[in-house]
């Protein structure tokens, strides 16, 4: 029994070794409208269990949210990004891509697509064309704005 025990405890702490990280700490994504103009950017982002809801930010604000990555290495966060005339997704949080690069993963949103923050060189550099339309499985959908009809 006692040899048992002690082969779980070597057997946890390999498992802990190896992804820990990922266990127990805490992954922060920000997204940071670089729109102009004053335009507002709706966001509403997901994963396979969560639904984050719609948020409003406006030029030159974020909005921001936090979770612990699978340690089965899944976690896949996506978002769409609705300005006037305009519908976009984007995968802000894919762990295979992202894990490694920041547990502090910093967007600015443009029209052309995000960029995220190189904390080796403190610009944002690191852009990403957005996912396309077919990639969601249905065409982009237009909302609507106040004035707009």
């Amino acid at each position: 029994m006692k040899t048992l025990a002690t082969l779980i405890f070597i057997c946890s702490l390999f498992v802990t070794g190896c992804v820990g990280k990922s266990v127990w700490r805490k992954t922060y994504v920000e997204m940071k409208s670089n729109m102009t103009d004053g335009i507002t950017v709706r966001v509403h982002c997901k994963s396979k269990q969560d639904d984050l809801g719609f948020h409003d930010i406006t030029t030159m604000r974020s909005w921001s949210f936090s979770f612990i990555p699978s340690f089965l290495g899944n976690t896949l966060f996506f978002c769409s990004f609705s300005w006037p005339g305009q519908f976009r997704y984007f995968d802000i949080y894919d762990q295979n891509r992202d894990e490694m690069q920041c547990s502090t993963c910093i967007y600015k949103i443009s029209p052309n697509g995000p960029c995220l923050l190189d904390k080796m060189t403190g610009d944002f550099s690191k852009c990403s064309p957005w996912n396309p339309p077919s990639r969601m499985g249905r065409k982009p959908l237009t909302l609507m704005y106040d004035g707009e009809k």
